[in-house]
């Protein structure tokens, strides 16, 4: 009976022999096993005394970050799963190691290795061990790692929800693709994974115990000159190498375990079909379905076949079955995988394409329509009218009168020369929303201003001002998107620390910015050193954070804890920090949604909303998946998108809601059943807050990308292109992108109420014309709304480009925008926006003047052009370009620098050199007053008294300049009659 170790005889009691392997006596070497023991300990040591403090730290100042927030159940649930599903596949994996491994060494000789040495060296059982040990533990370790990084896959199966749509092919709910597919791929992969490192290993011990010693055996006889049968080339027996039954048992076993998973992969493979990209459209084609899916269930069955005949060589114990076997699976694989389909493909497929591709491609039509909610969208046709008069102005005067004039660039340059006011203030970008103004819904452009502690001088780059002192940046700027002040700057309707504004929904009572897009420190509120507030002249305000959010650092654990993940030794040696501190971090709001949310993917343009007097974020999160069938995938990345969730992130206390907006995607079901305290209802969204939701730019840029192609629903007009779209790239100011959908406030054709839409035109490929554009609607019971306007084909609509170059062609603004490039100033052109008014279509540029050589130079506004499709105009603002473009008055003369304007003369003065340059000759003048009283005229008859008095103080101006040119002055100034009357002088 072998009751040894690994099945070998246990030797008889008394003293052992010596033997050359193994020497006794004092001579006998120490093991080096025992200096390299002490080795590997120090080296653990070292590694955990490194590493485990930090994961450890991470992973608990984490936890009560998620705490912070009230979403501690997140990250433990993660944690858990992840955890759980770390150690259950890594001891699995270990264990199913340890016993083949065992099994190998108990047929095998664990004390005799050959390594190509001409004598064998011992290798002694608590080495064996330790080396059997360590390289489970590996396994397990790497298996565990690569399960647990799985988490997603696993709960989306665990809570998988019918999509209530099946696939044309198999009739499976698109469900089974998105949530069970990826669960049981991901198994197969990792189980095969499993059984070739434990096959590999196992192997190895064979080779290098049983196999190795029986060519070491038979070796040492040849160089002995016995043994062996026959004789060689040289007169030597050729070595052989015997694999006795216990050897082919084992290996028989996994290899027909390993067969039979490969067998259940081609089960699997038969869907990937479905995600093909070598038909016509995307999806299963004619040669994929009548060629590839047979072939797919030969090498089923062939594998299958293989992974049987395997296990049968256990008691045949012949390999020519299993050889024959293998040999017809790479015949199939060969011929039946590769050869026919391509026969089928050139010989059938190509002859009569159109024909036996038409189903797969509607399959494609509509699968994609339903993915990218394209078949929701709202289309008709409109007769397209070049011309445009001055009633159907007047019909859409709210569209008009909220034309956006400032384009963002250089808008952003003006906020940040006149509103930025101290070096580490900043603003990253202009964000568009609507705001309630004088009882009407009014588009604004609004900047937060932030604070980075990078942009301050190096000497005030102190660890206290960095982290203790400047926390937080202050309030917003905001401007009008079409009103202009002065020499063409815009105006500002909520400006300067502490912020200021007329508009009552513009007040901000808590303008301190803790949370933004640039806030990457982390800091210390509620210390023993007082937090910069904002500059007040020359002094400076100081306050104490109020909020709530962060993490209190109430004792000395939880200082040290955030001393190890900042690596910040400050945090425990600082006086200021008390038990009263609280630690803000993950203060960037985009790095601390994907924190919260990692599944998620967000839109790249957060933006800032004011709700009653607080400051709010806005991120836009979307749902996507890659296994939606027959659905083309947007730039190779995902196939189903949907924007199911709303973020609003505090400005103040970085508190995040996730707000589901909308509740029939299976993808956020499934998530919401994972997560239940992450997800909220929308209706559950303040009400102030939610008249602030937009439809993301970034969804209908990816929808326009797909709707240019899958507006075709004609299998025969799909498969020739015949109607294929494009987004027109962007105009003057950025050529090298597809133009961006613009937000304006409008009415679609044939109706009258006007709403905030998200707008953008399509072209045909390789044209320049317009055929159509898209509108997305944001406000309200409509939101989400989208329509799509055509043209008809056989009637010519500008496009982008077309409008570009007859500006460039118009002799008077070619001449204006030539004398402006030569003398020291530089032309910045905004974009091109289409808007559409009733049936015909108006396009609007801003042109903006600033300074070419200096750094600090502020762009103006200083003329607007308009054009229809007949006329270009271009004034001085957009009334004046209108009424060129409509014929109702010439363009104004060209005038040069900077400037197009003067400083008005009073009485009696003389006007200053050049006065009479340009726009201030007698006839500009004259003309220049008739189109403000036109405008005046115009505001009267829309009840717009502030429009009203500001064209009269306009038209005032003029006169005045006039009769010092003319030398007749005025019997009595004119007066605006909103002006305050001057005292009558007494006698």
């Amino acid at each position: 009976m072998n009751n040894g170790e690994f099945g070998r005889p246990k030797r008889p009691e008394g003293p052992r022999k010596p033997t050359p392997l193994r020497p006794s006596g004092p001579d006998r070497p120490r093991r080096a096993g025992r200096r390299i023991g002490w080795g590997w300990i120090l080296s653990v040591i070292v590694i955990a005394v490194i590493i485990i403090p930090s994961l450890l730290s991470e992973t608990i100042t984490d936890w009560m970050w998620f705490a912070s927030q009230n979403l501690a159940a997140v990250y433990t649930t993660r944690l858990w799963l992840s955890l759980g599903v770390f150690f259950a596949a890594g001891l699995l994996a270990a264990v199913f190691c340890w016993i083949n491994w065992m099994v190998a060494l108990r047929g095998a000789r664990p004390d005799m290795l050959y390594p190509g040495q001409r004598e064998p060296f011992p290798l002694s059982k608590g080495v064996t061990r330790a080396i059997m040990l360590t390289a489970t533990l590996l396994v397990g370790l790497f298996m565990g790692l690569v399960a647990a990084g799985e988490w997603p896959t696993i709960l989306l199966y665990v809570h998988s929800v019918p999509f209530g749509q099946s696939d044309p092919i198999f009739n499976n709910d698109v469900g089974f693709y998105v949530f069970g597919l990826p669960f049981y791929r991901f198994l197969q992969g990792w189980t095969l994974v499993l059984l070739i490192v434990a096959a590999i290993g196992a192997g190895l011990i064979y080779f290098l115990t049983s196999g190795l010693s029986q060519l070491g055996q038979q070796f040492s006889e040849q160089q002995r000159g016995g043994g062996g049968t026959g004789v060689g080339a040289h007169g030597r027996a050729p070595l052989r190498f015997n694999l006795d039954k216990r050897i082919s048992t084992h290996l028989s076993i996994l290899g027909a375990i390993f067969l039979l998973l490969l067998s259940v992969g081609y089960w699997f493979d038969r869907f990937d079909l479905l995600f093909s990209s070598r038909a016509v459209g995307y999806g299963a084609g004619y040669t994929d379905v009548n060629a590839r899916l047979p072939a797919q269930y030969i090498m089923m069955a062939v594998a299958g076949l293989a992974g049987v005949l395997l296990v049968a060589n256990i008691w045949v114990r012949t390999w020519k079955l299993l050889l024959g076997a293998l040999a017809v699976w790479l015949l199939a694989l060969i011929l039946v995988g590769g050869v026919y389909p391509t026969i089928i493909q050139s010989f059938v497929v190509k002859p009569s394409e159109q024909l036996l591709e038409k189903p797969y491609i509607l399959n494609n039509i509509a699968a994609t329509r339903k993915a990218f909610s394209l078949g929701n969208f709202s289309e008709r046709e409109v007769p397209a009218v070049t011309s445009i008069n001055r009633a159907q102005i007047e019909e859409n005067r709210d569209t008009v009168n909220d034309i956006r004039l400032w384009d963002y660039r250089p808008l952003l340059d003006t906020f940040g020369q006149l509103q930025e006011i101290r070096s580490y203030y900043n603003f990253d970008g202009v964000d568009i929303d609507r705001y309630q103004i004088d009882g009407k819904t009014r588009q604004v452009m609004i900047s937060a201003r932030e604070l980075t502690t990078s942009q301050l001088n190096a000497q005030a780059k102190t660890w206290q001002n960095q982290h203790l002192v400047y926390t937080h940046g202050y309030g917003a700027v905001a401007a009008s998107v079409n009103d202009i002040e002065g020499e063409g700057l815009p105006h500002l309707i909520l400006k300067n620390v502490p912020p200021e504004t007329d508009v009552p929904a513009l007040k901000i009572t808590r303008p301190e910015i803790y949370y933004g897009e640039q806030t990457n420190d982390y800091v210390f509120v509620n210390s023993n050193t007082q937090e910069f507030d904002y500059p007040l002249g020359d002094q400076t305000k100081y306050t104490s954070y109020q909020g709530k959010g962060g993490v209190a650092l109430s004792n000395v654990f939880a200082k040290l804890l955030f001393a190890v993940r900042f690596g910040d030794g400050n945090v425990m040696l600082s006086s200021s920090i008390t038990p009263d501190t609280r630690v803000l971090f993950h203060r960037n709001i985009q790095d601390a949604v994907k924190l919260l949310a990692p599944f998620l993917k967000y839109d790249n343009d957060p933006y800032i909303v004011i709700s009653e007097g607080k400051m709010y974020w806005i991120q836009d999160a979307y749902t996507t998946s890659d296994r939606y069938p027959y659905s083309t995938p947007y730039q190779d990345d995902f196939n189903y998108v949907r924007n199911s969730v709303k973020v609003a992130i505090s400005a103040y206390d970085g508190s995040a809601t996730f707000y589901v907006a909308d509740p029939t995607d299976p993808i956020v079901k499934a998530y919401r059943g994972i997560f239940p305290a992450l997800f909220k209802d929308i209706s559950e969204m303040p009400a102030d807050l939610r008249s602030h939701i937009r439809y993301p730019e970034g969804l209908i840029n990816i929808q326009a990308q797909m709707y240019a192609t899958f507006h075709m629903t004609d299998p025969q007009v799909f498969y020739n292109r015949e109607d294929l779209w494009t987004v027109p790239l962007g105009t003057q100011s950025d050529t090298s992108e597809p133009l961006q959908a613009y937000y304006t406030i409008m009415s679609l054709p044939g109706e009258k109420n006007v709403s905030f839409r998200l707008i953008l035109p399509f072209t045909p490929t390789g044209k320049n014309n317009m055929i159509a554009w898209m509108a997305a609607d944001s406000d309200g019971t409509n939101y989400g709304r989208v329509d799509v306007i055509r043209y008809p084909k056989q009637q010519l609509v500008f496009g982008p480009t077309q409008i570009e170059a007859r500006i460039d062609q118009d002799p008077n603004i070619s001449q204006q925008l030539t004398l402006w490039g030569q003398s020291g100033s530089q032309v910045r052109r905004g974009n091109l926006l289409i808007i559409p008014i009733s049936n015909t279509v108006l396009y609007v540029e801003p042109l903006f003047l600033q300074a070419a050589s200096s750094a600090s130079s502020i762009p103006e506004l200083k003329r607007v052009i308009v054009a229809t499709g007949d006329r270009v105009g271009i004034g001085s603002d957009l009334n004046g370009a209108l009424d060129v473009a409509l014929g109702a008055a010439p363009p104004p003369p060209v005038s040069g620098g900077i400037s197009s304007a003067n400083p008005t003369p009073g009485p009696g003065q003389t006007p200053q050199a050049g006065a009479t340059q340009g726009l201030r000759t007698p006839a500009a003048l004259t003309q220049s007053a008739l189109q403000h009283y036109d405008r005046a005229q115009s505001a009267l008859r829309q009840a717009d008294w502030t429009t009203y008095g500001r064209e009269i103080d306009a038209m005032k101006s003029d006169l005045d300049q006039l009769a010092v040119l003319t030398g007749v002055p005025t019997a009595a100034p004119l007066s605006s009659p909103f002006a305050i009357p001057a005292a009558t002088p007494g006698p």
